[in-house]
């Protein structure tokens, strides 16, 4: 059965990509709780799990939230997942690919008292879903953790130790598929606000791994390590004072501002970049400055433009460039500084491959501008320190990457890190990433020279 699942859904690629038109677009569906459908992320429409998956995948995909809030596994708990209308719109959709994400809510103590019956009910359900027209490859996605020993009668030691399990079991009887959304989560606390349910950053992790389960993309696999850094992807965020966005905003707000400076006025030179671009501040973005008088006298005469957000990655560079922030300007220098939010997540090499796809892509959108490209600034309190390790090794290998065309490398952290190998906290804050005025006055004075050379 499962040898013939996966053989189907080859073929079902396959058609799909040689007749994008005619063929009917593979479609996903996630089942699952209040966790799937989204509760407590602003515009869960855009960043939901389901939602972001969407994105992930493609226009020949189409993916679909079946989430309920309270659901169980469970068909003698309070909310029996199978029992709810979405339960037959997810039948009647008729899908070829079934991520079920449920057991957080079957924890609860009136819920867990008909533990006995978890596993039966559990596959009760995948065999709903297996006997459908075309025997859709079904996924069992391990509940997220608890991040509080109870909430709301939730509680992680039943997650853990008899959800889980019970969960690998059915997966085992029925030769499904899992995918950990336990493991990979347990760093990510501060992105559970509630303890219990992820926002749209963790939701962006949940994707990662379900991204990497549906194509195989793993070392476990064989296949080669999934890079996140060169797969262009919206962000994610929704931020607001703390990331400079005045009273509250989402990442897609912060892109579309940017789209718009490009059709309202003349751009000569682009600042692209993360928080810490995002800090210089400028004209027709809604952030604030650090250094707003150095702005006004070297780069707004200069018909600079802003084009940094805070908790940009190196994937989310390539996402803007690819929709619209270089579509109506053609600047003549553009300051790349990006890499430092991908250090939890990606290797240095890793990091290095983002990068160079940037400097490529923005080759083939804006090939006439100069790029100087400046790479992440120090980061890390110490050379012990794992960030400035990564950093090192960042650099070593970017410096390579002025033999792109049009690419300069520009190492602009002289004076960041002290003789002794410490940071320089007069030019950096307390938290080893951002600068201080006077590191962006350092910063400045390392790109006049090549700011005139090339026109400006």
């Amino acid at each position: 059965m499962y040898v013939a699942q996966r053989l189907l859904f080859i073929l079902t690629l396959l058609l799909v990509s040689l007749h994008p038109a005619a063929a009917q677009k593979v479609k996903i569906a996630c089942v699952g709780n209040s966790i799937t459908y989204g509760s407590g992320i602003e515009n869960r429409d855009q960043f939901s799990y389901p939602a972001q998956l969407q994105r992930w995948m493609g226009d020949l995909y189409e993916v679909r939230n079946f989430g309920v809030s309270g659901a169980t596994v469970l068909s003698q708990g309070d909310k029996p997942w199978n029992c709810q209308a979405e339960y037959q719109e997810a039948i009647d959709f008729l899908p070829d690919i079934v991520i079920i994400k449920l057991g957080t809510n079957d924890s609860k103590p009136h819920n867990w008292q008909h533990a006995a019956d978890f596993k039966a009910d559990y596959l009760k359900l995948v065999r709903d879903f297996r006997t459908l027209p075309g025997s859709p490859r079904v996924i069992l996605a391990l509940p997220v953790p608890v991040f509080v020993p109870e909430k709301w009668g939730i509680r992680d030691s039943v997650v853990k130790n008899h959800i889980i399990p019970l969960i690998r079991e059915v997966a085992k009887e029925t030769r499904c598929e899992t995918v950990d959304l336990y493991n990979p989560l347990l760093p990510f606390e501060s992105c559970f606000p509630d303890k219990v349910h992820p926002n749209a950053m963790a939701a962006e992790v949940m994707v990662e791994e379900i991204y990497k389960l549906l194509f195989h993309r793993t070392g476990q696999h064989g296949s080669g390590r999934f890079n996140t850094a060169t797969f262009a992807v919206p962000g994610t965020e929704y931020r607001s004072e703390a990331a400079g966005w005045g009273t509250g905003s989402n990442w897609m707000k912060q892109h579309e501002a940017i789209n718009a400076i490009g059709a309202s006025r003349r751009v000569d030179l682009v600042f692209l970049g993360n928080s810490i671009t995002q800090a210089w501040g400028g004209e027709g973005r809604t952030v604030w400055s650090i250094v707003p008088e150095l702005w006004d006298s070297l780069y707004k005469p200069r018909n600079a433009a802003n084009f940094g957000i805070s908790g940009d990655r190196t994937q989310h560079i390539l996402w803007r460039i690819n929709h619209g922030n270089f579509d109506k300007i053609q600047p003549k220098v553009i300051v790349l500084c990006i890499g430092v939010n991908n250090f939890r997540n990606n290797t240095a090499e890793e990091i290095a491959e983002g990068i160079r796809a940037i400097l490529q892509a923005l080759n083939k959108k804006v090939p006439s501008a100069r790029i100087l490209l400046s790479g992440p600034f120090p980061a890390g309190a110490d050379p012990a320190d794992p960030m400035r390790q990564q950093y090192a090794d960042i650099h070593r290998i970017i410096r390579g990457f002025s033999s792109l065309p049009q690419v300069i490398y520009l190492k602009a952290d002289e004076g960041f890190i002290l003789p002794d190998g410490g940071l320089n906290y007069e030019l950096m804050r307390s938290d080893g990433i951002h600068l201080t005025p006077a590191g962006y006055h350092r910063w400045a004075t390392a790109l006049e020279p090549h700011l005139k050379k090339y026109g400006l």
